[in-house]
């Protein structure tokens, strides 16, 4: 996986997420409403039994990634942002299953 992923050595957090070794699509679902939302409880179980999750939380603010990041969907951390007037700067634009393998498989730079 590059490091440009994560402007240089992956965040050390990230190998003692809950959500190593869990698929990584089961944290990008393709919607958070009807059907897909079984999938969004399901990842979001993960993320609230994780010892990371306010910094996972925190890395997905601040660089505005996609799908689901320290128990939270991409629209809430949104809804988040604009209620505190926080930014997401942006992120790399590699593609979403590169990115999903890369917090969620442990497959990132700097292992």
């Amino acid at each position: 996986m590059p490091s440009s992923l994560f402007a240089g050595d992956s965040p050390g957090w990230m190998p003692r997420g809950a959500c190593q070794g869990e698929d990584p699509e089961l944290f990008f679902p393709i919607t958070a409403v009807g059907p897909a939302l079984a999938q969004v409880f399901a990842a979001k179980a993960v993320c609230f039994r994780c010892a990371v999750r306010a910094a996972c939380l925190s890395y997905a603010l601040a660089t505005g990634q996609a799908g689901i990041w320290g128990g939270t969907t991409q629209e809430e951390r949104h809804a988040m942002r604009r209620s505190s007037g926080i930014r997401a700067r942006e992120h790399s634009a590699m593609p979403r299953s590169a990115s999903a393998a890369a917090h969620h498989d442990g497959n990132f730079a700097g292992q």
